[in-house]
Formats: C-alpha cells, structure tokens, sequence
C-alpha cells in the first residue's frame, strides 16, 4: 500500500509512467500487427503463384487431351467402313455389320472411350456400340437424342461436352466429343460422329494434381459456360445450386472487375472462407477452379500471428517494467528539486517537516495534493521565487548605486547618514575598522573594447565581479562593483585573520584573481591597491590612489599588482620633461641614418621617463614621439632618403600601446625605418664588396701569396680604397685581419692534430718562422710550442 500510495501521490511521474508505457504498447501493438499482416500478403501471393502454376498445368494437360481426341475423331470421321453408317440412305445389312465392327475395333484401340455413336441424318438413325445403347430399350438413345440433336440447343463441335450416360443417376461419367464435316453447332440436320471419352481419363489428371502434395490443399474444378461445376468426386463440397452460383459469382465479379482470365478471389462458401484460384482452359469453354479453404491456408500465419502476440505480451510486461524503472529515473531529477523546495514552502513547511520524520519516502504527496502536480507546484514557488528575486534585484541595484557614490562622492555624505545607508543595505563594508580600495582593470582595453561584443562585455563584468568578490571574501569581507565598464572596484575590510588590519595577503588573492580570470575567460587584469583608510568617509580618496596606482602598469607591465610604495619614486619626481639633449641628439641620429646611436638615445629617454609621474610620462612620450616625426619630416623635404612610413601614426603610438615597453618598442621599429631609408645605394654596395673580400680571406688564408694587393686585384678595386672602407667599417686593416684568420685557424690545429710547427705554418699561409712565432706569442701570450704543452696538460 506505501508502494500504491507513492506512485498515486506523484501525479506527473504517473502521467511519464503511462506516457512511456502507451508508446510501447502502440510500438508493439503496431510492430506485431504489421508484421503480421506483412505475413498475411505474402503467404498469399506465394499461394497464388502457387496456384496459378498448378492450374497452368491442367490448363496444359486439358489441351493435350483435346488435342488427342480431336487427331482421333478426325481419323474415325474419315475411316470408309462408318461412312456408309452416316450417309448412307439405305444401309445394306453387309455394310452395317462392318461398320459395328469396326466401332468396336476402334473401343478396343481406344482406352480412353467410354461409348461411340454414329448419327445418320438421312435416316434420323443413331448407331452405337455400347451395351446400354444397344440393350436398354432405346434409353440410352432418346437421352442422346434430347441432349445433343435438341434443334432448339444446337452443340458445339470438337469440343467436350459432359454428360451423364447413367440410368437413374446425374453423375457425369463422359463428354461428348462431336465431329461433323462443319464447323456449325451440331443438330439432327447433319450427320456426324460421337466420341463419348471416359470421365475418369479427364478428371485423373485433376485427381493427380489434387494429391500432388502430402496434405490437403484444397478441390480443383471444371466449371463450363453456364455455370455447372464438374469434378471428379461424385461428393464433392461445392455441387450444390447454391454453391455453384455464389462460386460463379464471385469469379464473374472478379472477372469483370480485373479484366483478365485468371486471378484468385476470397468469399465464404459453405460457412467457411475459402480462397477461389481460377484460370481459363485456353480453349474458350471451361473455368479451371482452385478451390482452398483459407483458415488451412493461413494456419502458419495464424500461428505465427498468436506466437507473436505472445512475444509481444512478454515484452510488454517487460517494457512495463523498463517504463516504470526509466520513469522513475527520469522523474528522480523532479523528487531531489521537491525535496528542496518542500522545506520552503510556506503553507506545508511544517506538515513537511512531521512527514520527512515519518517518511522519507513522501516528500511530494502533500505539495502534490495541495497544488495539482509536481510542475505546477515548481511553476507556482518559481513565480513567487522570481517576484523575491526581483525584490532582491532591486535592492543590489540601490546597494551598488550607493556603494558607486560612495567612491565617487563620500565626502559628500556626512558620517551619520553614510554609516546609516550602510547599514540600511546590509553593505558589507565596516564601519568601524580601516578600509582598504582596490582597482582592478582590464590591460589592452583598447583593443578589447573594439573587439568584444557587448553581450560578452556583460559576461565578462558579471565574471570578473563575482570572481574578485568570491575570492576575496574568503579572507576579507568586502563589496565589489564594477565602474564605467573598464574596472572592477573592491572595498575590503579587516579580517580576523590579519594583525592591526595590516591586509597583508591581499596581494596573493589579487595575484589568484588575475589568475583565474586568465585562465577561464583569457583577460589580464591589472591591480592598483590603495593605502589604508582609517574611516569610511574617505573611500573616493581611496578610490582615487588605487585609480592612480593602476595607471602605472605603463611602467610595471601587464597584470601588475601595485601599491603606493611601489611608485614613489614616481610619485616624487620632480622633473617633468626629457633632456633637450637626448631628443636633438635622437633627432640628429636620425637625419644621419644612425640607427645605433638613434636607439642609444631613445633607451636614455626611456629610462627618464619610467621615473616620471603617470601625467609627465604621457607627456615626455608624445613630444617623443613629435620629435620623431619632426625629424622624419625633415628627412623627407630635403630628400636625404625615401621610406615608407605613415606620418599621421607617429603620433598615436603613445594612445595605442598601453606600457613604456610597447612604446618603446615601436618607437625603436620606427626609427629602424627611417634609418634603413636613408642609407645610399653605395653604402649597400660596399657592404656587398666588404663581405666579399672576408670571405676570399677566409677560403684562401692558407695561399702564401695572399694580401690585400691580391685581393683588390680579386675585387678589380685599388688596394687604397678597399683598404680604407674596411678600416672604416671594421676598426682594423685587411692583413690584421688575415692574421686573426691565420692564427685562429693554427690553435685549431695546435689543440686538435699532431702536425709539426712548420706542418701548421703550411697549412696557415705563413712561410717564415720568426714572423709566425712573434704574431702568435702577440696574440695568445705563448709560443705555438708552449700554447700546445698547455693545452695538452689542460
């Protein structure tokens, strides 16, 4: 009864149960129900093909007969001993006798023939060779004559004809088979033959393919043009008149309806349903029929159909059972939000908490039965949840509209009415201890304001927000409020943790902010922390230090963490502008194309301004910044060299980057550009020709004859002029610098290979002795001999 109780309590898991519970059934239902019927249709188009192969059969068999009785008749219409029997209008008694005779000889060759009569028309005769023609007092005779000369029912001809030769019985047991030398119907007008053919011959074939399999398939039937049946057994189900017309019915209905000469049609018969196949003869005078009773043709498919019903039915108890297992699985999410919500809810809060004492297994009959079912329930405490959050809402909009006016404004209030705004809205801010500020702001908010979409932007201020104030309130309490969208402001107050409210781990936390917001959402934060105030009014002074703290990541970089102590230097500094000096003599490096003595002069300046206040860096950068582009104007109107560079973006490198470093940086790819255009296509030649000249040393150091005259030979220059230029570009002549080559090859070998003095001198291009040793010793401090004792030793 719990179990009972349970389920009637949980309104909606009983409408998942059924839910899930009636797709089955209909699944099943459906599945078993159209396989089924996907039986049914083809068991019967195999039965049809079936069938209409073994009446295609008899069909063939039919017209074989036929074919062989008509061969005979027309030898027996053409045999000169019956000729005179049909035409003969006075019959000698000589001519009779061989007539009889040669009937009965044509009986004996002939298994097939039941009787045979010869009609002559000029007598109005009938001759016939049968005991029951001849003894029966002229029965047989008249039966003949009413059936097959009536003139008002003319026969065809070549054509079987049953009939019954019985006294007394209306069993068929021949056809008729009449040859005339016409092809009209036959009547007593005319003579002609009558081939009476055994019905057994016609209907064993019937009988044959009726047993052909080892269980009963059904009755195959003759049925002629108006309607009799004929079959081989005298006892047959369907002779009856009534039979007869609904069987000849439904085929003519079929027939009409399909326009074709055989099919298959299903009725009842005789109380039963039978399923009729029928065929045409191919000779135009008789229906072959296949009549099966359906019931013994269905019976696989009807044990099929129960067996399957009965699988179904297993299945379905076992789908009941996976229903109510998934249903309760996925109803289990609804049962854990009811038991949270119950405790809350204000009419069955207590009756809740007596039943969660008793039952733990009812947490949702009593909010069920008070509200409808479980949704409605949830929908109802959503909509009172939403109209108290909407309360709350509005109530964080005043609160971080106060906590905003507090930075911005507190002197404003006096310090009665801030302490009592405080505490009006809860506002996690002391009123009695010190107070520290910290800012914390995006780096390249430039570049991320340009790039960000607006719904990101929100995204990105509700996390940065909720994150600082998480983080930090595990240590500190403290208010968070986020401020004209580029920075997050943080009011902390001293915690039990901290001594004298020294705010000693504030940096670590701030360190654990910036790496979190990194890390989920890919932003790097700069932190400015002001000093600690003694009372909550001067919170916009606070405000107003941590503001300037962060401006100074310009000097300290991205995701810097600074304080006032940090800057002092800056913050002291009394000089406001850079040394005329460096920026003429930047200037003039510049016009000259010195682009080492240009980024000499712009590391001096870099190096002053990273001393200066955060307002006097901005400054000092942008005149920085005009004096390049004062001088690259002056390079450009006197033509002392071409270069591509944007003059109008000089000047707003200093707004785009946001660090000394940035600026820096660029400013120095800058004058690397001026530079590189103003150097003169013949500057460029003869570093081409100069780094020739040291590689023809360095590949033939070790010719003897080698010397600058060679070399400038080499080169097709003279040896003043070459010499010169490399003097000027690299503070030494060309044979001190072949002698460096030479000698620095020779401590290779020394250190590395056990070749003789004079060995070595070969290979280093030296021929003479004394010359070798006094450069050697010049430059190593001893002899090669001494040098390669030492390093063996070493």
């Amino acid at each position: 009864m719990k179990v009972f109780g349970f389920y009637k309590s949980k309104k909606y898991l009983q409408r998942v149960m059924l839910s899930i519970m009636a797709s089955m059934v209909l699944v099943l239902a459906a599945s078993s129900v159209s396989n089924t019927y996907i039986l049914e249709r083809s068991v019967k188009r195999i039965q049809e093909d079936s069938n209409l192969k073994v009446l295609s059969q008899i069909q063939y068999n039919l017209s074989y007969m036929n074919d062989i009785i008509t061969r005979l008749s027309n030898f027996v219409y053409r045999d000169h001993f019956l000729i005179p029997l049909m035409f003969n209008g006075d019959l000698p008694k000589m001519d009779l006798i061989r007539g009889y005779r040669q009937m009965s000889n044509i009986m004996e060759s002939s298994s097939f023939l039941h009787s045979m009569v010869i009609y002559n028309k000029s007598q109005s005769e009938l001759y016939g060779t049968s005991n029951s023609f001849l003894l029966d007092g002229g029965i047989t005779k008249e039966k003949i004559r009413s059936t097959l000369l009536d003139p008002a029912n003319p026969q065809p001809t070549n054509r079987l004809i049953p009939m019954s030769m019985s006294q007394g019985d209306e069993r068929i047991d021949s056809f008729a088979f009449i040859v005339t030398d016409s092809l009209k119907p036959f009547s007593s007008s005319q003579s002609g033959i009558i081939l009476f053919i055994k019905s057994d011959w016609v209907f064993e074939s019937l009988r044959k393919m009726n047993v052909a399999s080892s269980r009963d398939q059904g009755e195959i039937l003759i049925q002629t043009k108006d309607g009799q049946l004929l079959s081989s057994d005298p006892n047959a189900s369907y002779l009856s008149s009534e039979h007869q017309n609904n069987i000849n019915e439904l085929v003519l209905n079929d027939k009409q309806a399909g326009q074709h000469t055989s099919g298959f049609v299903i009725g009842d018969l005789a109380g039963e349903k039978n399923m009729v196949t029928y065929m045409d003869d191919g000779l135009g005078s008789w229906t072959i029929l296949y009549i099966q009773s359906y019931g013994k043709l269905m019976a696989d498919v009807t044990k099929t159909r129960n067996q399957s019903f009965m699988l179904s039915g297993l299945f379905l108890l076992f789908a009941i059972g996976i229903s109510i297992g998934l249903s309760y699985k996925l109803y289990n999410p609804i049962e854990n939000m009811l038991k949270r919500i119950r405790p809350h809810l204000p009419s069955t809060r207590k009756e809740d908490a007596q039943e969660d004492d008793s039952s733990g297994s009812s947490s949702g009959r009593h909010a069920s039965q008070s509200y409808g079912d479980e949704l409605t329930l949830m929908s109802d405490n959503y909509m009172r949840l939403s109209e108290k959050l909407n309360e709350i809402s509005s109530e964080h909009i005043v609160s971080k509209y106060y906590i905003r006016r507090f930075l911005t404004d507190s002197l404003l209030f006096s310090h009665r009415d801030m302490q009592h705004l405080i505490e009006k809205h809860e506002l996690n801010i002391s009123v009695r201890e010190p107070l520290i500020v910290c800012v914390l702001k995006i780096d390249q908010f430039a570049v991320y304001d340009r790039m960000t979409t607006g719904s990101a932007k929100k995204l990105h201020s509700f996390a940065i927000v909720n994150i600082a104030q998480e983080i930090m309130g595990k240590t500190y309490p403290c208010e968070s409020v986020e401020i004209r969208g580029d920075h997050v402001v943080l009011i902390l107050s001293p915690s039990e943790l901290d001594d004298n409210a020294q705010f000693n781990r504030v940096r670590a936390l701030l360190r654990d902010i910036q790496d979190t917001i990194e890390r989920y959402y890919g932003l790097s934060l700069s932190c400015g922390i002001s000093d600690v105030i003694s009372q909550f009014p001067y919170l916009s002074t606070a405000y107003a230090q941590a503001l300037r703290c962060s401006q100074y990541m310009i000097v300290k970089g991205n995701k810097a963490i600074i304080a006032s102590d940090d800057i002092k230097e800056n913050l002291s500094s009394k000089q406001m502008s850079l040394p005329d000096a460096i920026e003429r003599k930047l200037a003039e490096a510049l016009k000259k194309g010195q682009l080492t003595n240009a980024g000499n002069e712009l590391e001096k300046a870099f190096s002053h301004i990273a001393t200066f206040s955060y307002e006097d860096m901005l400054r000092a950068v942008s005149n920085l910044a005009w004096t390049i582009k004062n001088a690259a104007s002056d390079i450009v109107e006197h033509r002392i060299g071409t270069f591509s560079v944007d003059m109008d973006y000089i000047h707003q490198i200093p707004q785009e980057k946001e660090t000394l470093e940035e600026i820096y940086l660029s400013l120095l790819s800058l004058c690397a550009k001026i530079c590189e255009g103003q150097r003169p296509a013949n500057m460029e030649r003869n570093e081409i020709m100069l780094e020739t000249v040291k590689e023809l040393i360095e590949q033939k150091f070790a010719d003897i004859n080698l010397s600058q005259q060679s070399i400038a030979s080499t080169v097709k220059l003279s040896s003043a002029y070459i010499g010169k230029l490399f003097k000027e570009s690299y503070n030494m002549t060309i044979t001190e610098y072949m002698n460096e080559v030479r000698l620095n090859h020779a401590r290779e070998l020394l250190e590395r290979d056990n070749y003789t003095i004079a060995e070595i001198m070969d290979k280093c291009g030296y021929a003479n002795q004394s010359y070798f040793f006094r450069l050697f010793k010049g430059k190593v401090g001893s002899t090669p001999k001494e040098y390669r004792m030492k390093k063996s030793i070493s």
